[in-house]
């Protein structure tokens, strides 16, 4: 049976609606979706509406993706099955989207400096969140590069020219709001922190309660590496496709990324 437990909507910086992400997910014949937008919890309420509309509509997890940091390293946290409704939860999501909103405007200043020049919406502080990908998307648009990828690669990645550090939690703080919303804490796509070491000290000494092996970052030996390193720790493991529905970003369709209930059961069934 096939699921995806990370996937994002317009209501953060996926292009799908959370209405058309459940539709989508129901012709991929994806079973379980996780909607988990950064830092908003906006679109979970339209996304089990749009399921419960189908016969075949796939079980909605509520989810969301924080992102914090460790020095120099960008590090996102997974929540699932939390209370969409918790007010610490909700209040610290409002004021990290504001944050996004100042980071956007300081980027576009820098990036027409260098002579690109785009507009981007700016973000509603109570639904979407406005990130680097929406910039890309715009320069795109406006014919700078060919492709979102090009766009990162070239002037929007961390050390590029374009690039904006933005203002994050730290990692114990919001594995601590995750908890407190009461829902589970899982460390996002290891592999996209490029440091095995620091992985390890974050699952030794920050309470996390899975870690997301299945990743299109990891390939099959990286994926066995972040299981058994989930096995030392006694932690659940979890997976998804990231998916934004961004053409020229793997995976452009769900479903192409396959994760099997089976391998991520455990987040699954942790509130039936």
């Amino acid at each position: 049976m096939l699921v995806d437990l990370h996937t994002h909507s317009t209501n953060s910086d996926g292009t799908y609606t959370p209405e058309k992400l459940v539709l989508a997910a129901a012709a991929a014949g994806v079973k379980v979706l996780a909607l988990t937008d950064h830092d908003s919890v906006s679109g979970i309420v339209p996304a089990e509406a749009a399921a419960a509309a189908l016969a075949n509509g796939p079980r909605i997890i509520r989810g969301v993706e924080l992102g914090t940091q460790v020095g120099e390293a960008s590090v996102h946290i997974l929540g699932y099955h939390i209370d969409i409704y918790n007010k610490q939860l909700l209040e610290k999501m409002h004021e990290m989207r504001y944050a996004r909103e100042v980071r956007l405007q300081k980027m576009l200043k820098k990036i027409a400096a260098l002579g690109y020049h785009v507009e981007v919406a700016e973000c509603d502080p109570d639904n979407r969140a406005v990130g680097r990908p929406h910039v890309a998307k715009a320069l795109v648009a406006k014919g700078y590069f060919a492709s979102v990828q090009e766009a990162f690669e070239v002037l929007l990645k961390r050390g590029k020219p374009g690039y904006e550090p933005q203002p994050k939690l730290s990692p114990e703080e919001s594995v601590a709001l995750l908890h407190q919303a009461g829902g589970l804490a899982v460390l996002a796509h290891p592999s996209e922190v490029e440091n095995r070491q620091l992985v390890q000290t974050l699952l030794r000494n920050i309470d996390f309660d899975g870690i997301e092996v299945y990743h299109p970052s990891a390939d099959s030996k990286a994926q066995q590496y972040w299981l058994s390193l989930a096995r030392e720790f006694g932690l659940m493991a979890s997976g998804g496709s990231d998916f934004h529905g961004v053409s020229g970003r793997f995976p452009e369709q769900l479903g192409i990324f396959e994760v099997l209930y089976t391998n991520v059961k455990s987040v699954i069934e942790y509130k039936q």
